[in-house]
Formats: structure tokens, C-alpha cells, sequence
């Protein structure tokens, strides 16, 4: 592949079938010297891509950052897995940010377009696990709580655990299989996977590092800022809402995450300044499906508009109040403007004409 990435002039690679995009990415990414950003069309097209390059270029770490399985403005939390994935990339992105080794960043315009939680997040729940060290029983699953992990009898999927006797089972965030923490009084005595179906130990670890289970904290910083930008935004009206009152007594609230702005001061950033540096290339028919999700959010937000003039907040405890589009998500304008600061390249399935910066696949 003859494409430059050291020339910032943008490049297009014409010619690219639907099928082949996991080829021409392999391509870009051994012409590229940094980390390669792919922002393909939709879930399915990340899937596919996926799949086909762990079969073709099985060398090269890819990382997976998915979008939310939910609609905008939805009043449902998104699928734990789903969660799981996007903090494990964006927790690596934070935390390994020094490495040399490139990597391959698979998004989707959904996943792009969407604001994220601020990188301290990531360096400040992080938590290691050590065998034979000491572990206050009570801090951990106070840890386990205030990161978004959820209490249950018996531990089915990511972002869950449970309590029997000494032992302590829960499922992290970026872990194929749940991990059993064995005590013994105030020690981590045994640490090892074990199988949902069966509850059988699949094998033993010495150490483990633990991150958070959802992209919303729910610490007495957050839920005081929550508070704050709530009522700002909201006024008092606001103030009797099920999200508001289970927020403010530190209870975790279905479809929570669609407030995630109210949560944190800082200005949240997007994936183009946890990737900074990296070079990035638009699949097909991305573009276009940035501008339908731009207008699919826009409907969403006017749609909870609408609803809202005609409830009544003062018997409909669970009004839905929306924030700002803005706030939670990047403009068209706003992802091409950050795709354009860093070094870019457009597959296209079209057929065009060489010429110096359009090159035939």
C-alpha cells in the first residue's frame, strides 16, 4: 500500500467492496505508524470487520469500542457487555497510552459521534487484587458498589457480583469470565476464573486489575455535581423526579448513562482526545451515517420535548427531562473537524481516477 500517512493531505482508497474493508484497513494500518482509529459505518459493518481481521492479520491488537446498544435519550442502560468493552478499550487508551506497540481502534459513527467520561475516571478506579495481600472485605464491595457493579445472588454477566461466606464473586469489566476472590479472614487467600453455567474454577491467578463496571461514578463527587447540574438545568421542577431522588441517596437509576454529562465538571472529551495522535480512516458510507445519526438524535431529543409539555410533573414522578443534544454529542461539523486535525483516510466503494491523493484499491 503506497498511501503516506505521514502527509496530512487526506487520501481516498477507491474501489473498496463492502467485503474487503478488513483488507484495506490490515493495508492502511502496516502503512500507518501510529495507532489506526477506524470509524466504520454501524455495528454490524465493526463486527464483520472484526471477525475478519482476527482471521487474516491475527498479529495485530485490535481494541473494540462499540456504541451503545440504545437508542438516543432512551430510558434503558445499555447492555452490560457492551459496557464492558468500551471501558476496557478506553481504560487500555488511558492507562497504556505509553506503549509502542501499535494498535487497530475499531468504532462505529454511534460510538464516535457520543461524548465520553473523563480519563481520570479510568486511572482513579482502577484496583489491584493480589493474592496474599490484605483486603478489607467492606471497602471492596463498597469499591464494587460506587463503580457502578451490581449486587446479585448469583453472578450471570459483567458488571455483577456476590457475597457468600468469605468469598466474593464478580464479573469485570473486560474479563471473559467472572474471578473468585477466596479470603481468608482479611487475606486473598485464592484468586480464579471460574464458568457461569457450571460456577467451576477454570483456572488460578495471582493478581487482577479491577476497573469500573459502568461509564457513570457514583461517588459523593458526582452525585453532588449531578445534583447541581440538574437543578440548573431542570429548576425545581426537577427536583421530584425518580432519577433526581435515587441519584441523590447514591442509587443507581435505569438509563442513567443518557445523563452522563450531569455527572462529571469537566467538559467530557470525545474518542479523537483519548486517540490524540492517532491516524484515522472513515469506512464506507460513514458519512452518510453520521448525518442520519445526527438527525435521528435531534428526533429523539425533540420527541422527549414534545412528551414533556404534555406531562404532568407534578403526578409523573419518572418525567423524563432530556439535556441538551450538545452536551452529550458531537455535530457533523465536530466529528469532520477532529477527523481533520489528524491524518485521515476515506474508503470509498466507488470507482474514481487516480490521482495523487485518491489511490485504486
Amino acid at each position: 500500500m503506497s498511501i503516506d500517512f505521514n502527509d496530512y493531505n487526506p487520501k481516498t482508497l477507491s474501489g473498496v467492496a463492502k467485503d474487503a474493508e478488513a483488507f484495506a484497513i490490515r493495508d492502511l494500518f502496516y502503512a500507518a505508524k501510529n495507532d489506526l482509529l477506524c470509524i466504520l459505518s454501524d455495528g454490524m459493518s465493526l463486527t464483520q470487520v472484526q471477525t475478519v481481521l482476527k482471521a487474516i492479520a491475527p498479529e495485530i491488537e485490535v481494541l473494540v469500542f462499540p456504541a451503545w446498544d440504545t437508542v438516543p435519550y432512551d430510558r434503558v442502560t445499555p447492555n452490560p457487555h457492551i459496557l464492558s468493552q468500551r471501558i476496557d478499550t478506553l481504560s487500555k487508551l488511558v492507562l497504556e497510552n505509553d506503549r509502542k506497540k501499535q494498535r487497530i481502534i475499531l468504532s462505529s459513527v454511534g460510538a464516535v459521534i457520543q461524548k465520553l467520561p473523563p480519563k481520570k475516571i479510568f486511572t482513579n478506579t482502577r484496583k489491584m487484587l493480589k493474592v496474599g495481600e490484605k483486603l478489607n472485605f467492606d471497602d471492596f464491595l463498597h469499591y464494587a458498589v460506587i463503580n457502578g457493579y451490581t449486587r446479585v445472588e448469583q453472578v450471570m454477566e459483567s458488571g455483577e457480583y456476590a457475597v457468600r461466606g468469605d468469598i466474593i464473586d464478580i464479573f469485570p469489566s473486560g474479563s471473559e469470565q467472572p474471578i473468585r476472590i477466596d479470603l481468608f479472614d482479611d487475606e486473598i487467600e485464592r484468586l480464579r476464573y471460574f464458568e457461569v453455567e457450571t460456577q467451576r474454577s477454570t483456572g488460578d491467578i495471582q493478581f487482577y486489575n479491577f476497573d469500573s463496571a459502568n461509564e457513570v461514578i457514583l461517588d459523593n463527587n458526582t452525585i453532588k455535581t449531578f445534583r447541581s447540574k440538574y437543578r440548573e438545568a431542570f429548576g425545581a421542577a426537577g427536583l421530584k423526579d425518580e432519577l433526581y431522588e435515587s441519584i441523590s441517596t447514591g442509587k443507581k437509576y435505569l438509563g442513567m448513562e443518557h445523563w452522563l454529562p450531569f455527572f462529571y465538571d469537566d467538559t467530557l472529551p470525545t474518542i479523537f482526545d483519548y486517540l490524540p495522535m492517532a491516524d484515522v480512516v472513515i469506512g464506507i458510507d460513514a458519512e452518510n451515517a453520521l448525518k442520519a445519526k445526527e438527525e435521528a438524535i435531534n428526533d429523539h431529543y425533540q420527541a422527549r420535548l414534545d412528551a414533556l409539555k404534555i406531562s404532568n410533573p407534578m403526578t409523573e414522578v419518572d418525567t423524563y427531562r432530556p439535556i441538551a443534544p450538545e452536551l452529550m454529542f458531537l455535530s457533523v461539523k465536530e466529528v469532520l473537524t477532529a477527523v481533520h486535525r489528524q491524518r485521515y483516510c476515506i474508503l470509498s466503494n466507488r470507482v474514481l481516477p487516480d490521482t495523487k491523493d485518491v489511490i485504486d484499491f
